[in-house]
């Protein structure tokens, strides 16, 4: 651990005393907990669930009306094995009654918003305890992954009010913690060009970012130069990691990559370990359900929707809130002894499944259709009806084989589907800078 390494633990063990966080206490419970016998992680899952929804169930007027409605009773006898009794929060409720969710003797909250797929604002709360967590637990994914306090770390990044809004005190916090942004939204040639000259001359431990925008910087890496560094670790966050992605992101850095699951509305849910074999779910403080359109739990490797209850956040409740997500669970336990459970993997949010015919094709199988074709820099397919596809491609050159491109996809999708195939310069992406290589109209509202 170098010098500079050494001060900035010390630093921040310093802020976080005077301020009364308590994050340092949270990492070393962290610490123990991931190695717990399950039956002991579930008791302390069943514990934090019998202080969060009794006071839900007083203080915040949207749960305390639902479960006095439903007849749904919340007391010192709730176990974790009790959710399913409890109703599914969708997007639509949570749009509808944020206002109602949050807790009426609510203090030190902060105000947040996701704009989701749509851009359609959902606006919520984060409370104290929560923001410890989140901080805690992204210390111990680093511990994971070998990176100190205050290694150099570079960050592929695109949302802005995240990049622009940052006041004396952030961009101070910035400096201290050794890291360069830079902006996802610029990734013409010549920028990214700059943005490796720059991370040449950084040399960072740590690099993160959108799964898109590294793996657009690591197709540059590959076409171009090798990096003059070896980076630790890197980070794949806010979008699907698909697998010529991981691959081509490794390549170019020459080092393992780390996917990292979360939501703007309740972050830190999930992450690779170093086996690189599924995403522990940070149960100390998450509790994760694949689940089907009635809230019922899916069998392990079984596509489902994502239900999130959040243990931290007590004065906003997130209680089995869908977030959009699809995932499936994955049995068993890891080899790295770590007891922490495990997601087999993202599938993507609900709004990238192309639905036809009565079936969900994932936006997976149209990146696999443009391997091993460098004729087409990006594409983008999206479904505007229950019939009608539009497939927006940018080529690299003029040798593009439309003919075969729309008798894949018809094929696939079968029957009595209309596919429209657009050429353009640029594909747009979306207001928190991320590529997205499926959409389907049908769900953008969920």
């Amino acid at each position: 651990m170098s010098a500079y390494n050494l001060f900035h633990t010390a630093l921040f063990r310093m802020i976080d005393f005077r301020n009364g966080t308590g994050i340092y206490r949270k990492l070393a419970q962290l610490k123990k907990e991931q190695y717990l016998p399950p039956e002991e992680l579930q008791n302390l899952q069943t514990r934090r669930l019998r202080e969060i929804l009794p006071h839900a169930r007083d203080h915040s007027p949207y749960y305390r009306d639902l479960w006095s409605r439903r007849g749904i009773t919340v007391d010192e006898h709730f176990h974790r094995s009790s959710l399913l009794q409890l109703p599914l929060l969708r997007r639509p409720d949570l749009q509808e009654n944020w206002k109602h969710i949050l807790c009426d003797d609510a203090v030190g909250h902060s105000p947040d918003a996701s704009g989701g797929s749509t851009g359609e604002p959902v606006h919520f709360y984060h409370d104290r305890d929560y923001a410890a967590f989140s901080t805690a637990s992204r210390l111990l994914f680093q511990d994971w992954m070998g990176i100190r306090s205050g290694d150099k770390t570079a960050v592929f990044w695109g949302a802005d009010r995240d990049l622009k809004d940052a006041s004396r005190y952030d961009r101070l916090m910035l400096r201290l913690n050794r890291v360069k942004q830079l902006n996802s939204f610029a990734m013409t040639g010549q920028a990214v060009a700059g943005f490796i000259d720059v991370i040449n001359r950084f040399k960072p431990k740590y690099i993160y970012g959108y799964a898109s925008s590294l793996h657009h910087v690591a197709e540059h890496i590959n076409r171009t130069v090798p990096l003059a560094f070896r980076p630790v670790a890197v980070r794949s966050s806010a979008e699907m990691l698909l697998d010529f992605q991981r691959d081509a992101i490794e390549g170019a850095f020459r080092t393992r990559v780390y996917d990292f699951y979360g939501s703007r509305e309740t972050n830190n849910i999930a992450a690779e370990c170093p086996t690189h074999r599924g995403l522990h779910v940070f149960a100390s403080g998450r509790i994760v359900e694949v689940v089907d359109d009635d809230g019922h739990p899916l069998p392990a490797g079984e596509m489902g929707q994502v239900a999130v209850t959040d243990l931290t956040n007590r004065y906003f409740p997130f209680i089995r809130y869908v977030n959009g997500d699809m995932a499936s669970v994955k049995e068993g336990l890891c080899s790295c002894g770590r007891t922490y459970p495990l997601l087999e993997r993202i599938h993507g949010r609900i709004s990238d499944m192309i639905v036809v015919n009565g079936q969900y094709i994932h936006g997976e199988f149209f990146t696999h259709l443009f391997y091993g074709r460098p004729e087409i820099r990006q594409f983008q397919l999206v479904q505007e009806t229950p019939t009608d596809l539009r497939l927006y491609i940018v080529p690299r050159t003029d040798e593009v084989d439309v003919a075969f491109l729309r008798r894949a996809v018809i094929e696939k999708v079968g029957p009595g589907v209309t596919l429209e195939i657009i050429r353009t310069q640029h594909i747009q992406p979306t207001a928190g800078g991320k590529h997205r290589f499926t959409i389907s109209r049908l769900h953008d509202n969920t």
